[in-house]
């Protein structure tokens, strides 16, 4: 929610209420026209953060369609950007609804219909090689990686992100062969290992959230038009997610009873080799959702600008219960007129028709196969915790034991390794992977590595490895000049 003076907060609520409608249009060479109320014939803005069902590891974009009376060729507005602010009769507070890309112009004589997106599609813009995936990294630099390459700026501060699930683990993009083609895809996975949803917010930023249980607002009964409240409530009590090597289905739960299991299906940043690994970062996203239980609502109230979507709204008088409460998953701004506020859910009460253990065996046969893999598939393996202390100097010294089911007869693997260290400028690391402690196979690292200072180290290497069955891989180091206090891996 906008963080709104009381006084706003206290008029807004009252009977009669007018806005002031102001804002601009900046061209893609420089020049600025202003846009006044009499300049607006009509107007919307569209927010979500969720479709039809809860969802976590959204990227939507918010749009802002609107017709002006405004005589400009519309060619000069293309890739321009425009603004709204409203304010509110009776109080100071000029509230901005967001910075857009004009996408879409139609003209006629006096009039022109404007189409446009904030920036969430600038992540669309820019294409992802397998190349700058290759690395492990904590969230937050993920997230300063792709707003770097995108021209984005990222909102969330280093603090915040610290407090979405996940964040102090850091992660790499397994090669899992999913469909990612931009950025936004890579956000999307991203913000799914985060257990939260990604908006653009009303300064032009990127910000990530996770839903919560306390209200914002409450919303009674005279300031709904209309409104329709569901006679069930919604929650996330369980968690499934796939990991590829092994072609398993994975499950966590959590406190809550009741409610729907999520389904991650498989993503690239939840690979990781070692199961316990894995279990305890799925168990952190469904954490997240402990004693959050949502009413799934859609309901017409009188315009509010500070509202937007990830508000809790709670609601009362009429059909509304005690503990009638929900957050905003889409809301529609109309100009001039009503807002529209939505908050979507699946009925638990439905799905649970369905046994738990058996209900997502569609998505995971989709997802693998059943197994019935052809020999050339692709697969990084994670190996990301240490419990241990290691001091690594010249003499090679096993640091690492990976261990994976093979499923196919020939499979191509990659072996991602990292660690902090505390090197001078002349050392030496050398890192070798060998596989079922065979001669043949064993690689060193073709790459030696020279870091001065304290920073992360990655190796990693790929081989085709022959035979259905277990396989076990093993990494060492050799650091000459300066040991190597290896006591985290990344």
């Amino acid at each position: 929610m906008y963080n709104a003076s009381a006084e706003f907060k206290q008029k807004i609520k009252e009977r009669e209420r007018m806005f002031i409608y102001s804002g601009e249009i900046v061209t893609t060479e420089g020049t600025t026209y202003e846009i006044k109320g009499k300049n607006i014939r009509s107007g919307k803005i569209t927010r979500a953060i969720s479709g039809n069902k809860l969802e976590i590891g959204t990227v939507y974009a918010s749009e802002f369609d609107c017709e002006l009376w405004m005589d400009v060729d519309r060619y000069e507005l293309y890739g321009g950007t425009i603004t709204l602010n409203i304010q509110l009769v009776g109080a100071d507070d000029v509230i901005p609804m967001g910075i857009y890309t004009i996408a879409e112009i139609n003209q006629s004589m006096d009039r022109l219909n404007i189409k446009s997106y904030d920036a969430m599609t600038k992540l669309d813009d820019v294409e992802v090689s397998a190349k700058t995936l290759l690395d492990v990294k904590s969230p937050y630099e993920w997230l300063t990686q792709m707003c770097t390459a995108c021209g984005l700026t990222l909102g969330s501060t280093s603090s915040d992100i610290q407090l979405l699930p996940n964040a102090n683990r850091k992660t790499g993009f397994a090669d899992v062969s999913v469909d990612v083609k931009t950025w936004r895809d890579v956000l999307g996975y991203l913000a799914c290992y985060l257990g939260s949803y990604c908006y653009v917010g009303r300064d032009g930023k990127l910000y990530l959230s996770t839903y919560k249980a306390t209200s914002d607002d409450t919303i009674t009964s005279g300031f709904r038009y209309k409104s329709e409240l569901s006679d069930y409530r919604t929650t996330y009590d369980g968690i499934y997610g796939v990991y590829k090597a092994d072609g398993v289905q994975e499950y966590v739960d959590n406190t809550n009873t009741g409610g729907l299991v999520l389904d991650l299906g498989v993503n690239p940043f939840l690979q990781f080799t070692e199961q316990a690994n894995r279990l305890s970062a799925l168990q952190e996203i469904i954490d997240a959702w402990n004693g959050i239980y949502y009413v799934p609502y859609d309901t017409d109230t009188p315009m509010n600008p500070i509202y937007d979507p990830g508000d809790v709204l709670t609601f009362t008088g009429n059909q509304a219960g005690e503990y009638d409460l929900g957050v905003i998953t889409e809301i529609t701004y109309t100009l001039g007129g009503q807002m529209h506020v939505a908050c979507s859910g699946d009925n638990p009460r439905l799905a649970s028709a369905q046994d738990r253990f058996t209900k997502s065996i569609a998505g995971l046969s989709a997802e693998y196969n059943n197994g019935q893999q052809v020999g050339g598939k692709n697969f990084w393996l994670l190996h990301t915790e240490n419990t241990d202390t290691l001091t690594v100097g010249s003499t090679k010294t096993q640091v690492a034991e990976i261990e994976w089911k093979q499923t196919t007869d020939v499979q191509k693997m990659g072996f991602m390794f990292a660690c902090d260290g505390t090197l001078s400028a002349t050392a030496n690391i050398v890192c070798e992977i060998s596989v079922d402690d065979n001669e043949d196979y064993t690689f060193p690292q073709t790459e030696i590595k020279v870091l001065k200072g304290t920073r992360p180290t990655h190796s990693n290497c790929g081989f085709t490895v022959e035979g259905k069955g277990t396989h076990t891989a093993k990494v060492y180091l050799t650091v000459t000049d300066n040991p190597l206090l290896w006591s985290d891996l990344a």
